[in-house]
C-alpha cells in the first residue's frame, strides 16, 4: 500500500495513510515524514494499531523521547507516556472540568529549558461524540499581524513556571526554577516566527505584573487566534497526531462527557531551547 498525504486545512494539517509507524523506517521516509510534519505543523498517521512499546518506537522516528514532568500520569512500565484519560479529571471553578494537560490554547511543557520538539498523541479510547482537539498555526497567527505589532512582541521575554492543576510536589520540586523564553520563538529549520508560550505556566512577562502579564496574553490570544488559522480534529481509533509545538498551540474541547474515559496516550519527543 502506498503512504499517501492528504491537507486538512488550509492553515495547517496533513493526513498520512498507508504506512505503519511501528515497523523501522529508513532514513529517506523517516525524513520526508519530518518535512513533511515540520511544513504541515500538524501530522495525522490513520489506522494505527499500537502497543506501548510500538508508540515508542513510532514517535522515536522524529528523535529522543523526552521525559515528561506529570508523574502521577505516568504508564507503569513505560515512564515515557502519559496517560491522559478523562475520567480521571478535576472540576474547576467554573464547574467545567479540567482537560488534563491544559484548558486553554498552549504548547507542551513549555515551562522546561529545552521544551518538546514535538507532542504525540495516540487514541486508545474515544467518546461516541466530541472530544475533538484544536490546532492554530501561530507562525501564521504571527504573520497576520502588522510589522509595529510583531515588533512590540517580539521585544517581550515570558518567565514560566510549572502548571500545578495536574503536577505533583515532587514535580514542583523538580521543575522549580524559572525559565525565559522569548514570546515569539524562531523555528531552526525554517527561520518562521511564531507566538510561543503556555498560559497556565506563565509567572509573569519581563517588566510586567503577573496580572498585567496574563491580561495581555489572553487579549493576545483573542486576537490572534481566529478560524483562519485553525484547524479542529476529529478523532478516530487508531489515529496517531503529531505535532510541532514550535509553530503552534493546541486545546482540548470540553464537548463530551469526560467520566465516559476519552483515554490518549502522549510521547513527547526533546527539543531545543527557543530563540
Amino acid at each position: 500500500m502506498a503512504v499517501t498525504f492528504m491537507p486538512l486545512s488550509e492553515p495547517l494539517g496533513v493526513e498520512v495513510t498507508g504506512i505503519d509507524l511501528s515497523q523501522p523506517l529508513d532514513a529517506e521516509a523517516r525524513q520526508d515524514l519530518e518535512d513533511t510534519l515540520i511544513e504541515n505543523m500538524v501530522m495525522v498517521v490513520r489506522d494505527q494499531d499500537l502497543s506501548p512499546v510500538a508508540l515508542e518506537r513510532a514517535v522515536g522516528h522524529f528523535g529522543p523521547l523526552m521525559q515528561q514532568h506529570l508523574t502521577s500520569l505516568l504508564m507503569a512500565g513505560h515512564p515515557k507516556i502519559v496517560v491522559l484519560d478523562s475520567a480521571k479529571t478535576k472540576i474547576g471553578a467554573d464547574g467545567k472540568f479540567v482537560p488534563i494537560g491544559a484548558r486553554d490554547w498552549h504548547t507542551d511543557h513549555a515551562h522546561q529549558e529545552r521544551p518538546p520538539n514535538y507532542s504525540a498523541l495516540y487514541a486508545v479510547r474515544l467518546p461516541p461524540t466530541g472530544g475533538d482537539t484544536g490546532f492554530a498555526n501561530m507562525q501564521l497567527g504571527f504573520a497576520r499581524l502588522s510589522p509595529a505589532r510583531q515588533e512590540e512582541l517580539a521585544g517581550h521575554v515570558v518567565v514560566t513556571k510549572i502548571d500545578d492543576r495536574y503536577s505533583t510536589a515532587k514535580d514542583r520540586a523538580a521543575h522549580s526554577e524559572a525559565r525565559r523564553h522569548p514570546l515569539v520563538r524562531t523555528h531552526p529549520v525554517t527561520g518562521r516566527k511564531a507566538i510561543f508560550f503556555h498560559p497556565g505556566m506563565v509567572d509573569h512577562l519581563d517588566g510586567m505584573s503577573p496580572e498585567a502579564s496574563r491580561i495581555y496574553l489572553e487579549e493576545l490570544l483573542d486576537e490572534v487566534i481566529v478560524p483562519e488559522i485553525t484547524y479542529r480534529h476529529q478523532w478516530r481509533a487508531g489515529d496517531l497526531v503529531i505535532m510541532d509545538n514550535r509553530g503552534m498551540m493546541h486545546i482540548a474541547h470540553r464537548d463530551y462527557d469526560p467520566m465516559f474515559g476519552r483515554v490518549l496516550h502522549r510521547v513527547l519527543v526533546e527539543g531545543e531551547a527557543p530563540y
